[in-house]
Parts: C-alpha cells; structure tokens; sequence
C-alpha cells in the first residue's frame, strides 16, 4: 500500500509537470510506522536513481559515508540502514527521507570549507531521521512526507518551486506547529553529536553563516536548503549557545587536505581538469614545496591518463606528506594501473597501517591481487572491505566478477546478487540468487540461507 501510493504521489509532484493536479480522492493511510519508512526510503531511493544525477566516484563515496558513520557512532543504537549519496548539482542543498537515506549536493559540498563543516549538517539531517522529524511533521498519515518528498525529484527550476508550493501547503499547518520545534532539536542534539564524534561543533555556526550569505547575495534564488531548514537569527542565537556550552576538546585527526581534495575530484569528474592543473600549476610556482597543490596535480594528470606526470607529483606530494594515508592509497592504486605491482603493495601497506578500517584500502588491495591473478587474496581483500561497509554495493560486485573468474558460479552469482540488492535492483538480485541456488542446491545449508533471502526480498516488494 506504502508503495504505491508513494509512486502515486511522486508521479504527481515531480514526474508529470507543474501543471498536474492531486487525485479527487486522497487515501489516507495509519500512522506511519518505520516499516512504513524503510519502505518509503528504498522506493525513494529507487526513483532518486531515476531522477537524480548520482556521484559514482569511489573516493567522494566514501568521504561523506565515513563522516556519516562517525557521527552515527555516537548516536546509540541505529533504527534504519542508513545510506548516504551525493547528488550532482550546483544548489546548496542536503535532504534526509525518512527510513535513513541522506542526500547531499554537490553545490554544497563545494561550499563548505571544512569537513567539520560538512559534519554539522550530516549531524543535523540524521537527527532528523534518527527522530522521525517527517512523521512528526505529518500527523496521522504519511501526506507531508510523500508531498515534500517530492520536491527533490522534480528537477529544480520553477516545477521544483511548485512542488515545494503543493508540499508546503498540504502540510502547512503541521509545519507551523511542529517546524521550530524540530529545528531546535536538529541543531542541539547534531551540534552535539558532532561534538561528541570528534569534530568542531563552532563549524555548525560556520555553515550557517555561508547559508545566510547565500540568502543575502541571491535574494530572489533561494538556497533549496533555507526551503526546509529557515534561517533566523533565533536559530543562530541557539547553535550559538549550546556551542557555547559545550567542552571543546582536541578534534580527532582529519587529512587536512581531505575537504579540498573531494572538492577538487568533483571538479574532475565535472571534466575540469585543464582548470584544476592551470590553478595548482600557478600555486606551484608560487611555492614549490606545496604539499596540497603537488596531490592536486596529481589527481588531475591521474584522471587525464597521464601517468608519469600523476606518479611524479604524487611522489613528490608524499615526500612532504610522508604520513598521508590517502596519498599512499593515491599512490597504491595509480601503480596498480601501470603495473607496477611491488610499488603498489608498499604503498597501499602504509596506507592500511595508518588507516585500517578504510573499506576503500582493501578495494584497491583486492583489485592489486586480481590484475596479479592472485584470486584467493583479492577474495579475503573485497571480504575485507565488505565486512567494514556491509551496506556498500562496491565489495560484493567485485567479489562476483573475481569468484567467476575462479570458476565458483555459486559464489559469483550469490555475491553479485548481494551488490544489487544493495542497490535496491531487487529483479536483478532474485535473478542471481536463482542461479545461485540452482547450483547450491535447495537442500544445503548454503541453499537454505539462499532461499531465506529470496524470501526476504519478495516480501520486501510486496
């Protein structure tokens, strides 16, 4: 029921036009419970693919999901999957959609000048969802929620400003009772979590500040954020005071060089890198020892397939930086792509002494060990990766492809199966677990967990 009335509801909001009129009959549904919101989280997320210009890049994937675990970890006891995205687009936007998917732009990202910074609102939007702000917001049934959903579908522009029109006004009353509320208890209780996990909780008023600024300089554009999360002085006052309050000690080690380089990798997979390379070229030249400016280059001759030119200011950004972790990891994986395989494991084995719980270290370990041929350690390293971000789609897939290569098709196809699951492509997983249990066979013990997840996943589309 959940599900089709959500496609019902975005079909009308963000599919069909701004001219487009609600049904005479609206069903109303039971309060919503969260089952209703993990289920209304996946089919958001199926339609956002459709919809939204999704960010693939491993590296940024794994940035704003690392920041979101951290903060998750001091948050007790999770009650949903939480899953993170970045969205292409230029406008200062983040949203959360109840059931745990969080989604933040590109635009934003680029504005931000720090990590912390970009914690404080990954901290405010999962208080959101982690205290089911939205069903709050919609009283007795889940209206509100699939209106103002549907905004972010709708594509920007005046049919995004429209969408925003119709969501507003059919939940306007509850958001006047319930909005300050909310934000209150976002602002207090994200600004200290990401106190409490490690990261500078005065870069929440600094976030702040680039969004009132953006408010000043576009009045008439604006920001999508400041559409469901006002700014007033009220607010700032607030954050203010509960940072205020807070005992402020020394923030946990962060790459200093972290938020520029996924800045700077947005901007290559935008195809800027001719303007990446002219902008450090001429900090280079202003400072030959600038560490930051050397990886930048780096990135960007990588991206363009030039090779010595990424190895030699890679190195050279590792000899200031000798205790980098993404450096080595940089380096890891560009001398897995030039075959130079004895070069890669030393890089990628600094990176995982400084940092052994990165996912992202063991994939390129794992494809290290596969373009080796060495199958068995490219498993064990995408198992690695697996166990530490269950909930990344990027493991299992790899697993797939190596267990084919091994010739165990069970595997293959079981695996492959679990990286779309994860990808909410359920056909694509009962496809492959179909073929995993026909060779299995449907009375082992491997054939039995198969069985109980297709099961799982059957009852999850109902």
């Amino acid at each position: 029921m959940v599900r089709k009335f959500l496609y019902a509801f975005l079909l009308t909001l963000g599919f069909t036009g701004c001219g487009s009129r609600l049904p005479a009959e609206i069903p109303l549904l039971k309060p919503m419970s969260e089952d209703d919101e993990v289920r209304i989280s996946r089919e958001f997320r199926r339609e956002a693919k459709k919809k939204l210009k999704l960010v693939h890049q491993l590296e940024v994937e794994r940035y704003v999901d690392r920041i979101g675990r951290r903060l998750l970890s001091v948050m007790g006891p999770p009650s949903f999957d939480y899953r993170f995205f970045v969205v292409e687009d230029s406008q200062l936007n983040a949203f959360a959609v109840p059931g745990g998917s969080i989604y933040v732009h590109t635009g934003l990202i680029e504005r931000v000048k720090s990590t912390d910074e970009l914690a404080g609102v990954l901290g405010h939007e999962l208080v959101h969802v982690k205290s089911r702000h939205m069903a709050r917001i919609s009283g007795p049934d889940p209206l509100s929620i699939l209106a103002l959903l549907g905004v972010f579908l709708s594509g920007g522009g005046a049919q995004a400003q429209a969408a925003g029109v119709l969501g507003q006004a059919l939940s306007a009353t509850r958001q006047l009772s319930y909005s300050r509320q909310l934000e209150q208890e976002a602002d207090t209780l994200g600004v200290r979590y990401m106190a409490e996990a490690g990261y500078d909780p005065r870069a929440a008023l600094g976030f702040l500040k680039i969004i009132d600024q953006e408010r000043i300089l576009n009045p008439v554009d604006l920001p999508p954020y400041l559409m469901t999360h006002p700014l007033t002085q009220e607010r700032v006052t607030r954050v203010d005071a509960v940072v205020h309050s807070l005992r402020i000690g020394a923030s946990r080690p962060e790459e200093s060089d972290s938020i520029k380089k996924i800045q700077t990798l947005l901007r290559l997979e935008r195809h800027d890198a001719d303007a990446v390379i002219g902008e450090y070229e001429r900090l280079l030249g202003q400072n030959p020892q600038n560490a930051e400016a050397l990886y930048m280059l780096g990135l960007a001759h990588e991206y363009k397939s030039r090779w010595p030119e990424a190895q030699q200011f890679l190195e050279r950004a590792r000899t200031l930086k000798p205790k980098s972790p993404g450096i080595d990891r940089e380096l890891g994986h560009l001398y897995t792509q030039i075959g130079e395989f004895r070069s890669a494991h030393e890089a990628l084995d600094r990176a995982l002494s400084a940092d052994p719980k990165e996912p992202l270290n063991y994939l390129w370990l794992g494809e290290l060990f596969e373009k080796e041929s060495n199958f068995p350690e490219a498993v064990a390293a995408f198992l690695r990766a697996h166990n530490l971000s269950p909930l990344w789609p990027e493991p299992p897939q790899h697993l797939g492809v190596v267990y084919g290569k091994m010739n165990r098709l069970g595997d293959a196809h079981y695996y492959l199966a679990r990286s779309h699951w994860l990808a909410d492509e359920d056909e694509l997983a009962i496809a492959n677990l179909e073929r995993a249990l026909k060779i299995f066979g449907p009375t082992t013990a491997r054939g039995q967990l198969i069985k109980d997840e297709l099961e799982a996943i059957r009852a999850r589309r109902k």
